[in-house]
């Protein structure tokens, strides 16, 4: 690769790389001294792991950085840390911010390594910029990747360097997870490897539609879902029910009508129902959540409502959730399910499929 296209896309390519290893080191001496020394990988699915030390005069503390995403982990005594991502877990900020609105001068080749030297930026070794700072950034000619970045001041009062290298075989990060509550979670009855698998799928699908931070696990007895934030029972019971939602056309019990096939809405008593048949069910439903506040929210359905001496309702594995009235813009709107996450469950497992069985739970405390 030629000097100028090699320099000019360095460190796109390598952003583009499925790892890389790197080697971070500096030292000033103002406004106190100070040495900073870390080695670590990053994985192109935003993963890195940092592990060195931080010296302040004599004080030396080691640091332990895990990070995947928008947040970080620091390991303490205690365990680790979470906490949002910083700048000091982003590698490639760090790097690219050096020598970003400089120009790159192509100086000669030195070890079959180009060379070119930039004007650094570089306040965090000095941060009154008084110094006379340089830069080099060396590059692998053959595939056009950095290898080297190199800043001081002439005295090396202040000393900034970067090393990267294995790129695409620097192994995986693993990232650390501190769950806010776990839920050990077992099929009601037994089955096969493969409706096993459907229903660990589904469950998944389920949890990408609704947001929520987790693990899955499998266990020898069923499931552990580790959650970064605690959710009510009752949502979580919903997660792993068969999650069978249906529509039907019905009536409300009249008086002197046999109520021994009447369903209670929402538990309660003096709200029965009598289902006639079937309108739809799972994704026939173009199930979507409305919310005007979080404690006001409806679900909304795209199929259109029955005609008026009849009522719709909404069924979760064959217990009325919910009868609905016409939404605005057509369908028919269910508005009394509970609260946004209530109705967000039931909305995933309207889009999510139904499972073989339903998986009893178990918070562990």
């Amino acid at each position: 690769m030629a000097p100028e296209p090699a320099g000019a896309g360095a460190w796109e390519r390598l952003e583009q790389l499925r790892s890389f290893r790197f080697a971070l080191w500096f030292h000033t001496d103002m406004p106190l001294p100070i040495e900073v020394r870390f080695s670590g990988v990053r994985e192109r699915s935003d993963r890195e792991a940092w592990s060195g030390y931080m010296r302040r005069r004599t004080e030396l503390t080691k640091v332990e950085l895990r990070a995947e995403g928008s947040e970080q982990y620091e390991r303490q005594a205690s365990g680790w840390r979470r906490a949002p991502r910083g700048i000091e877990t982003r590698v490639l900020e760090q790097g690219g911010g050096v020598f970003h609105g400089s120009r790159l001068e192509f100086i000669g080749t030195e070890r079959g390594r180009y060379l070119y030297s930039f004007k650094p930026d570089l306040p965090i070794v000095d941060p009154t910029l008084t110094k006379r700072l340089s830069g080099v950034m060396e590059v692998e000619p053959g595939y056009g990747l950095p290898v080297r970045i190199y800043c001081s001041d002439s005295a090396k009062t202040a000393e900034w360097e970067l090393r990267l290298s294995r790129y695409n075989r620097a192994g995986s990060v693993v990232v650390p997870y501190e769950p806010a509550m776990t839920i050990d979670a077992s099929p009601a009855r037994r089955l096969s490897r493969a409706d096993f698998s459907r229903a660990v799928a589904t469950i998944e699908v389920r949890l990408a539609k609704l947001g929520w931070e987790y693990r899955l696990r499998r266990t020898a007895k069923g499931l552990a879902l580790l959650l970064g934030q605690p959710k009510p029972r009752r949502e979580l019971q919903w997660l792993f029910s068969r999650g069978s939602v249906e529509v039907w056309q019905g009536h409300w019990v009249r008086g002197g009508e046999s109520t021994g096939a009447a369903a209670e809405v929402g538990g309660d008593a003096s709200r029965r129902v009598v289902l006639e048949h079937p309108l739809a069910a799972n994704e026939g439903l173009g199930a979507e959540v409305r919310a005007a506040t979080p404690l006001a929210a409806s679900l909304v359905t795209s199929i259109a409502a029955p005609d008026t001496s009849r009522i719709a309702i909404l069924l979760l594995d064959s217990v009325a959730l919910s009868t609905a009235g016409r939404a605005p813009d057509g369908g028919l709107q269910f508005e009394d399910i509970g609260n946004e996450d209530d109705v967000r469950v039931v909305a995933a497992l309207a889009t999510g499929g139904v499972i073989p069985a339903d998986f009893t739970i178990a918070i562990r405390p």
